[in-house]
This record gives structure tokens, sequence and C-alpha cells, in this order.
């Protein structure tokens, strides 16, 4: 298979979709956000996760093949601030791997069934009908969705650099996995 050529077209397609969510979250690139409409905020997360999920993918193709040695812990060079001197944030790096799912077993096997006339209403609840409506237009915190797409954006704008990323992190864990035990992702 034509490897370069998959990666040309799916990454030309990523960019027209992340396009859209910058536009659709109202969102120049490289900018930041302070609050989303609650359904703008769901609608772009809607497609983001794929979106990420994608570029992933196109990451470990660029990846293929690549030979790293790991590099050498360097220590941190003094007088160097390790966050931004405006004290603004920075634009995280793209996450590599997909985000660890939080499974507590013991919440799933001990956990009561649910009751099958769930959706009926207690007629004995006496603020039943009362209850809050979120309206869709409910204000959300969109700092992490603004910096995310920043993150995807980058990332798929120097693929090279993020399959070598991965390469490393690859060397670095098989490396760590011969040595003595330490927690960590396999």
């Amino acid at each position: 298979m034509d490897w370069p050529l998959a990666i040309d077209r799916n990454r030309e397609a990523l960019r027209r979709i992340i396009a859209a969510l910058f536009a659709l979250a109202g969102l120049a690139p490289g900018g930041t956000l302070t609050t989303l409409p609650r359904h703008v905020f769901h609608a772009v997360l809607f497609v983001l996760r794929p979106a990420e999920s994608a570029v992933r993918r196109l990451i470990i193709i660029a990846a293929r093949g690549l030979v790293l040695k790991p590099r050498p812990p360097r220590p941190i060079p003094t007088g160097l601030a390790p966050f931004p001197a405006n004290g603004g944030l920075r634009t995280p790096a793209f996450a590599l791997i997909d985000p660890l799912k939080h499974f507590d077993p013991e919440a799933i096997w001990d956990a009561a069934p649910p009751p099958l006339l769930a959706s009926v209403p207690d007629f004995h609840d006496p603020n039943w009908g009362q209850r809050e409506f979120q309206s869709p237009d409910a204000p959300i915190s969109a700092g992490l969705i603004a910096r995310r797409l920043n993150a995807l954006q980058r990332a798929l704008d120097d693929l090279p650099r993020q399959a070598r990323r991965l390469v490393r992190w690859q060397a670095k864990r098989d490396l760590a996995l011969k040595g003595p035990f330490r927690p960590m992702r396999m």
C-alpha cells in the first residue's frame, strides 16, 4: 500500500474537519475560549473524539518503520521556568494514546439491579415536576476543548514529529519493561 498517499489524503480530510470544528466553536486557530453554549460544546465534542482517534492512527502509520534511540534524560536548566512567562496556559502536547478508562469492578458486580419502573414518576416526591431544566444555550466552560483543538491542529500539521514522539515513547516503555518493575501504561 502507498502509505504516504494514504496519509496525505486523510490529512487533508482531517484538516477540513478540524477547520469546521474551529468554525463551529467560533475559535481562531491558536485562540482560546472561555465558554460555549451547551449544544455547541457537545456537538464539537461529538466530532472531536473521532478526529483525535483518526489523527492517532495517522501518527501510528507515519511511525511505521522508524527506529530511534531514546533520548538520555537531561536536567532542567537553571533559571528556566517550566511554564510560560506570561502565566498563560500553553497548548498541551497531543495525547498519542487513548486516555485510560477508569472502571470500578466492585461497583459493577455489587451494584443492585436498576428498578424496573425507574421512569415512572414518584408521586410522593414533593419536588417532582419542579426539577431544573438545563437550557441547551446554557454556557459550559470550553477552555479544555480549545486546548484540545489546538493540540490536534498542531499534531496534524507536524505528523513526522509526532511519529518520532511515539517511537521514543515506545522505546522508553520497552526499556522500562526490561528493567525492574515500574508501574506505567503499556
